[in-house]
C-alpha cells in the first residue's frame, strides 16, 4: 500500500494529512538502525508518539517474532516451538511464563497504543475496493480476525476507498481531536488480554525477502539491523497499515514538532543576488514577515510551504545569467493564528493560510511555464518572483507595502505585485499605497471585496478606486448573481422544490456596519449582495442576516443569550430566528471556511438544526480552499447538512472544453502552459484559486514582455506594463487557463466564471451542480461586450 494506487498511495494519503495539518508523520521508513529487539523499539516509538493513526488493509503483516508474553510485551527471537505442544492453556507442567501469542508488528503497535493509552484513529479499507490480489493475503483469515476486533476495540472506525477520502478523513478526525478532551472523545479498551489467540505460525525468517507476497525473488541481504527494517518497512506496508503510528504534535497540547518563537525572526539569506532592500524580514503580531526568494521559509512548520519556496528558490536561481529577469512579488498571508471554535486562538503562530498557498502555488507553476516558454528563440520575459509573506488575514499587508515601496525605489527590474486579495484594513491601505504612491502595477487573484475596484465619485466624475489595481477573478457582485440564480436548483435537489424560499444569511461581520471592530468586509459586502439578488426571485421570502458573534462579544455574553462561547451566542441567535412556524429552510454562509465548524456546531444545537437536520448550506467563495484541504471543516459536527459553494476557478476535470482549447488556438499560450504544468500536479493541489493566481502572473508577464519590447526611457516601464493591462479588453482580452481576461475600466475581469459546486464531505469529492458563468467565460469577448474605455 505504500505504492498503490499509483498515483497516491493510501500512507501517502495519510501522513499528508498529518503534516498538512501541522504535526509531524512517524512512520517505519523513517526509523533508523537499532541495535534493541526490533519489536521493543516499535514499542518504544509507539509510546512517544501523541495520536496512534492505523490505516488497515488485507494484509495481517509480518508475525512478531517469539510472540508476545502474557503482559503483552514482545519476545525476542526464539526457536520454532514457542509453547508446549499439546497444552491448549500454554501452560506447561512446570513453571513458566504464560503461552505466547502470535501477532503481526502491525497489531503489536496498536496493542502498545492500547497500553499505553495513546489516541487511537483507525480507517480501514472497504470490503469492495478493487485492489490487486498482490496486496492481500493469500488466507484472510488473520487480517479478517485483525479487522474485527479493531471493529469491537470501543473507538470509532472510519472506512475509506480512495486516497482522497482517506486523506480527508485523517484531516476532519486530527481537526475534531485538537477540539476535545481525549476521554470526551475516545473510549478505551482495557488492554488485560486484548487478542484472542491464533494458532501459531512459523518463526519468521530473519533475513530480508522484501517480500509482498507476491511471487518475487528475494533482495540482496543488507546488515542485519539495517535490512529488518527495510523489510519489515515494505511488508508492514504492503499490508495497509501506517507504519503503526503517526505522532501528532501538539493534537494534544504535547507541542511535538513545533518551531520555536517567531517573534526572533533570523535574517533572509536570499537564494540569488538581491538589492538590500529586497532581503527584509520582520516580526508581527508573532509572525515573521517580509520577502523570500526562496531560502527563507517564515519559520512556518507548513512542509507544503516549505516546499513550495524550495521550488521557486531553485526556478530563481536557475535565473542566474540569463537577461531580460523582472522581479514580481507575490503578496500574500502565509502565516498566522487559526481561530479554535470559540474564539480562542491556537498555539501555533505558523499555521499556514490555505488561500494563501494557493495563491503561491499557481504563481509558481505559472512562473515555471513562463520562464520555459522564454527559453526558446526570441525576445521574451523572465520572472523571478519574491514571496511576501503578510500574515494571517494579510495584518502585516501595509508594513510589506512600505517595503515593496522602498523596493520598487532600489530594483528598476521590479515589474509588478500579485496577491493582495483580502480586504482587511491593512490590505486596504497596502493597495492605496502601492497605487497611489508606488504607481506599480497590482495584478491580484481575486479581491474578498468589491470596494478594490468599485467605482468612487459622483456619476458625472466617476473614476476608479484605485488606477494601478487589476482583479482576475469576479466581482462579489457577480458571484451572488450566481448563488441566487442556484439557489432553485439547489432547493429542488434537496427536495425542497415546492417551498417557498426562506433564506438565512449568517455573515462574518456587522452587517451594514464597516467600523465594527469585527466587520469582515468581504463577507458583509457578499451578504448583502446575496440579499438584494435574492430578492429578485419569484416567491423568495426576504432574507434574514445573523451577524456571526467575535470572541470578544461571546465572552461578555450572559448564559442566557448563549455565552460565553461563540458557538453558544450565534446558536442562541440562530434559535431566534427559527421559532416561528415557517423557520428558514435555506442557510447562506458567507464568512470564512476556517469558521465553518463552528457555524456546524451552534447550528447543530439551535432550534434551526432540531427543526430542520438537513437544512441546506450554501457559502461563498472563500469554501473552494475545499478542493486542496477538505480538512478546514470538522465533518464530525455537520450532520445531514449538505454544502454548495461558489468556485470561481475552472478547477474541476471537464470545466474547460476542447472548443475554447481549438477557440484560444495559436492565439495564446496560457491554455498549454496551464496543461503543461498540471501534468505534472496532483489534481488535489488544485482549487479555483490556484487556476486563477496562475492566470494574474501570467496577464501581468504578457504585460511585461510587451512593455518590454517598447523600451521604455527609465521609471517608465511600469506605466507601460498599465497601459498594455489597461488594454487587455474585448478583442484584446487575453485567452487563460479560466477563461477569458479582459479587464473593463474599473480593473475588473468582466468574463470571470463563477460555478456551483457540491462538497461530499464522505469522500471529499467536489461536484459542479450550476455551470454558472463558466460557458460565457470561455467565448472570446468583444469591445461591444466590454467596458473597455480607461477613465
Amino acid at each position: 500500500m505504500n505504492t498503490y494506487p499509483a498515483d497516491r498511495a493510501f500512507v501517502r494519503a495519510a501522513s499528508d494529512a498529518v503534516r498538512r495539518s501541522g504535526h509531524i508523520a512517524i512512520s517505519m521508513e523513517d526509523f533508523p538502525a537499532v541495535s534493541s529487539l526490533p519489536a521493543s523499539f516499535c514499542q518504544e516509538q509507539v509510546r512517544e508518539c501523541d495520536v496512534y493513526i492505523g490505516v488497515i488493509g488485507f494484509r495481517y503483516g509480518s508475525l512478531v517474532a517469539g510472540g508476545l508474553h502474557g503482559d503483552g510485551t514482545a519476545v525476542g527471537a526464539v526457536s520454532a516451538t514457542i509453547a508446549p505442544q499439546g497444552d491448549p492453556s500454554g501452560r506447561s507442567d512446570a513453571a513458566g511464563p504464560p503461552r505466547r501469542t502470535a501477532v503481526s508488528y502491525t497489531e503489536l503497535e496498536f496493542l502498545t497504543a492500547v497500553e499505553s493509552g495513546i489516541p487511537r484513529l483507525l480507517f480501514l479499507l472497504h470490503e469492495d475496493t478493487p485492489i490487486p490480489r498482490s496486496l492481500t493475503d493469500r488466507n484472510l483469515d488473520l487480517v479478517d480476525d485483525f479487522r474485527a476486533r479493531l471493529r469491537s476495540a470501543g473507538v470509532t472506525v472510519g472506512t475509506f476507498r480512495t486516497a482522497d477520502s482517506l486523506e480527508a478523513q485523517v484531516t476532519r478526525a486530527l481537526t475534531h481531536l485538537r477540539r476535545v478532551d481525549e476521554d470526551d472523545l475516545l473510549h478505551f479498551v482495557e488492554p488485560a488480554d486484548p487478542v484472542d489467540p491464533v494458532e501459531p505460525a512459523d518463526p519468521v525468517d530473519p533475513k530480508p525477502t522484501d517480500d509482498f507476497g507476491g511471487d518475487e525473488p528475494p533482495s540482496p541481504v543488507p546488515p542485519a539491523a539495517v535490512a529488518w527494517w527495510r523489510r519489515r518497512s515494505r511488508y508492514v506496508i504492503g499490508a495497509a497499515v501506517l507504519a503503526g503510528a503517526v505522532a501528532a504534535g501538539a493534537v494534544l497540547g504535547a507541542g511535538v514538532g513545533r518551531s520555536g518563537s517567531s517573534r526572533a525572526c533570523r535574517p533572509a539569506n536570499p537564494v540569488t543576488a538581491l538589492p538590500a532592500a529586497e532581503t527584509w524580514v520582520g516580526s508581527h503580531e508573532e509572525q515573521c514577515i517580509g520577502f523570500s526568494d526562496g531560502a527563507y521559509t517564515f519559520d512556518s512548520t507548513s512542509p507544503d510551504l516549505v516546499a513550495l519556496l524550495t521550488t521557486i528558490g531553485h526556478q530563481n536561481a536557475a535565473l542566474a545569467h540569463k537577461g531580460g529577469v523582472y522581479t514580481v512579488v507575490v503578496a500574500a498571508p502565509l502565516t498566522g493564528l487559526h481561530s479554535r471554535p470559540g474564539g480562542v486562538q491556537a498555539d501555533s503562530p505558523t499555521t499556514v493560510g490555505q488561500g494563501g498557498l494557493n495563491e503561491l502555488r499557481g504563481v509558481q507553476l505559472a512562473q515555471a511555464a513562463i520562464n520555459a516558454a522564454a527559453d526558446a528563440p526570441g525576445s521574451r520575459a523572465r520572472i523571478r518572483l519574491l514571496v511576501a509573506n503578510v500574515g494571517w488575514h494579510s495584518g502585516g499587508a501595509l508594513t510589506v507595502a512600505e517595503h515593496i515601496d522602498a523596493v520598487a525605489r532600489a530594483d528598476p527590474g521590479l515589474a509588478g505585485v500579485l496577491g493582495l486579495f483580502q480586504s482587511t484594513a491593512a490590505a486596504r491601505q497596502a493597495v492605496a499605497m502601492l497605487s497611489g504612491t508606488t504607481h506599480i502595477p497590482i495584478v491580484s487573484s481575486t479581491a474578498s471585496d468589491d470596494g478594490f475596484t468599485q467605482p468612487v465619485g459622483l456619476p458625472e466624475h466617476t473614476r476608479r478606486a484605485f488606477d494601478w489595481y487589476f482583479r482576475v477573478g469576479p466581482t462579489n457582485r457577480r458571484e451572488a448573481g450566481v448563488i441566487a440564480h442556484a439557489v432553485p436548483e439547489i432547493m429542488k435537489r434537496e427536495g425542497r422544490g415546492d417551498e417557498p424560499i426562506r433564506p438565512l444569511i449568517v455573515s462574518a461581520g456587522v452587517v451594514g456596519d464597516p467600523k465594527a471592530p469585527n466587520a469582515d468586509h468581504y463577507s458583509d459586502n457578499l451578504a448583502q449582495d446575496i440579499s438584494a439578488e435574492l430578492r429578485r426571485l419569484p416567491h423568495a421570502a426576504p432574507a434574514v442576516l445573523v451577524p456571526f458573534p467575535g470572541p470578544e462579544q461571546a465572552a461578555s455574553a450572559s448564559a442566557a443569550d448563549g455565552g460565553p462561547t461563540v458557538p453558544g451566542v450565534l446558536g442562541h441567535t440562530l434559535s431566534a430566528r427559527c421559532t416561528g412556524p415557517q423557520p428558514p429552510n435555506l442557510l447562506v454562509y458567507t464568512g470564512r471556511t476556517t469558521s465553518v465548524s463552528t457555524l456546524l456546531e451552534a447550528l447543530t444545537g439551535s432550534a434551526c438544526g432540531k427543526a430542520d437536520p438537513h437544512l441546506p448550506i450554501i457559502s461563498g467563495d472563500d469554501a473552494m480552499e475545499l478542493e486542496t484541504d477538505p480538512g478546514e471543516i470538522a465533518w464530525n459536527d455537520q450532520g445531514g447538512h449538505t454544502f454548495y459553494f461558489a468556485d470561481f476557478g475552472l478547477a474541476q476535470p471537464g470545466d474547460v472544453t476542447q472548443s475554447y482549447l481549438e477557440q484560444a488556438g495559436t492565439g495564446s499560450a496560457v491554455p498549454g502552459q496551464w496543461a503543461a504544468q498540471v501534468r505534472g500536479t496532483p489534481q488535489r493541489l488544485i482549487s479555483g484559486h490556484t487556476i486563477v493566481a496562475f492566470d494574474a502572473m501570467s496577464v501581468l508577464a504578457r504585460a511585461i514582455g510587451v512593455a518590454e519590447r517598447t523600451t521604455p526611457p527609465p521609471g517608465q516601464l511600469r506605466a507601460n506594463i498599465k497601459t498594455v493591462l489597461n488594454g487587455t479588453c474585448g478583442d484584446l482580452a487575453l485567452a487563460g487557463a479560466n477563461g477569458y481576461i479582459s479587464f473593463d475600466r474599473y480593473g475588473d475581469s468582466t468574463s470571470a466564471p463563477v460555478l456551483i459546486r457540491r462538497f461530499d464531505p464522505t469522500n471529499a469529492a467536489v461536484t459542479t451542480v450550476v455551470a454558472g458563468t463558466a460557458e460565457e467565460s470561455l467565448h472570446r469577448p468583444t469591445a461591444a461586450t466590454a467596458d473597455c474605455t480607461v477613465l
